[in-house]
């Protein structure tokens, strides 16, 4: 089969949604691993797909947001790293906005249940996890995404707005050169929008494969939140306050 002629069956199997992942295409037109991201590279370059934590977007479909149980698996070490310094920042008795994001999850592990620390998220495995560990907290209600067990609407808009939180913490899905912070989820940049507004600390968790990327909905500029935490230097981006975990987290 022609290099075209690949490129255009790969194509018609991701519009179809037959195939999400290279293993699937390998199986699917006969090739081996490398051909086929060689092809999805230059699909990617004619702006007809877009590889995204390993998953496959066409982009002449509505793109969709991989679901929390695939995000959650996706660097680990740097999420916990990054949650680990989040959680430093949280004074005793305080309250504390946690998005439904897959690295904010880990700030629940680094809390302490003895510092009077009341935390509020739509994330019901955060709460999960809250609650195991003994944490003060509150679950926003809304809509129940069972997909990503995460709750949205007005009835959680209406439940941001009850609160006054000191801090939030929240992750998306990009943050290009320009510190412009962007996700694929209206919903979920409306959600995170009202928790800005309700928060006197605001701080953007960044793993590194999210450098560089723009998204269909603008959520923020890093200049107007308090920080970002990543785990790269980033220091490139104009206005930006932010740290690099990596320097303090160093073998």
């Amino acid at each position: 089969m022609k290099q075209f002629e690949r490129q255009s069956e790969i194509l018609d199997l991701i519009q179809q949604g037959k195939c999400s992942n290279v293993k699937e295409l390998c199986s699917a037109v006969y090739a081996s691993p490398a051909t086929i991201r060689r092809d999805l590279r230059e699909l990617e370059k004619k702006a007809l797909v877009h590889l995204q934590y390993g998953h496959i977007i066409p982009l002449t479909e509505k793109a969709i947001v991989p679901p929390l149980a695939f995000r959650e698996r996706q660097a680990i070490e740097s999420k916990r790293a990054i949650g680990r310094y989040a959680a430093s920042l949280i004074a005793p008795n305080s309250s504390v906005l946690l998005d439904a994001s897959s690295t904010t999850m880990y700030i629940a592990d680094y809390l302490n249940p003895n510092q009077g620390i009341t935390v509020f998220t739509n994330c019901i495995k955060t709460a999960m996890k809250l609650c195991e560990r003994d944490i003060t907290f509150y679950l926003i209600g809304g809509l129940v995404d069972t997909k990503n067990l995460v709750t949205s609407g007005s009835w959680t808009i209406d439940d941001i707005d009850k609160i006054n939180a000191d801090y939030f913490f929240f992750s998306s899905l990009g943050m290009d050169n320009h510190g412009n912070i962007s996700t694929q989820s209206e919903s979920g940049v409306q959600t995170r929008k009202h928790m800005i507004k309700h928060s006197k600390q605001q701080y953007f968790l960044c793993s590194s494969e999210k450098i560089g990327s723009c998204y269909t909905f603008f959520l923020c500029n890093s200049k107007e939140i308090t920080g970002v935490i990543a785990d790269a230097d980033i220091s490139f981006i104009p206005g930006i306050n932010s740290i690099n975990v990596n320097d303090i987290y160093r073998d």
